[in-house]
């Protein structure tokens, strides 16, 4: 394992304790820019928790930044702060966080940005990341600005949906086996069922 695989699989680790699931259940997404001043993100978290009635929980350790739990009865996020750009961690197959909680902060942080950025810099690129289920660092990245809003979000919903496929199909698997196995202890029941039934004389 590498450094950065070391690192991501940390911050998984630490964002999963936070949410109650495993590691490689979690999925980054990072929006690529420079932040000026940590008050981009107190706004954002301000804004979420006004415009969403999201509740907030600090995380000051393990997220490799400043972190911030935020949620509903729906749907939880951490958004982390870095000098680098925004971060939002959020469990994979979470479908109340996509199609809500995700959408709304990667709007928020473009009015944001626009309204502090001199030059309305808003080409940012977004990355995402997750643990697959060796533990091996996986990435994908969007670039532009626009394409990154909505790619980002179908590219989650992407992942999402590997995620929950591949769920299904090791429950169906489980539930083959299972079946199996019913079968025989059926067959094994029935055999004795014969062999105790006294015969006619």
């Amino acid at each position: 394992m590498d450094y950065r695989e070391k690192t991501f699989k940390d911050k998984f680790d630490c964002a999963a304790s936070h949410f109650g699931v495993k590691p490689d259940r979690i999925v980054s997404l990072k929006m690529r820019d420079n932040v000026n001043s940590n008050s981009y993100y107190r706004d954002l978290v301000e804004s979420l928790k006004r415009e969403a009635g999201f509740h907030c929980t600090e995380i000051n350790n393990g997220l490799q930044g400043k972190g911030y739990l935020l949620g509903d009865k729906q749907s939880k996020i951490i958004v982390v702060e870095h000098e680098t750009g925004l971060e939002v961690l959020y469990i994979a197959g979470s479908i109340a966080s996509l199609i809500s909680a995700i959408p709304l902060v990667l709007q928020i942080w473009r009015s944001i940005q626009g309204n502090f950025s001199r030059r309305n810099r808003l080409d940012h690129d977004i990355e995402i990341r997750r643990l697959d289920n060796n533990g091996h660092l996986c990435e994908e990245h969007v670039r532009g600005m626009h394409e990154a809003s909505i790619g980002s979000f179908f590219s989650a919903l992407s992942v999402t949906a590997n995620l929950i496929e591949n769920e299904i199909k090791k429950v169906m698997a489980d539930v083959k086996k299972l079946t199996v196995r019913v079968d025989k202890i059926e067959k094994r029941f029935t055999a004795k069922l014969k062999k105790k039934k006294p015969s006619k004389k």
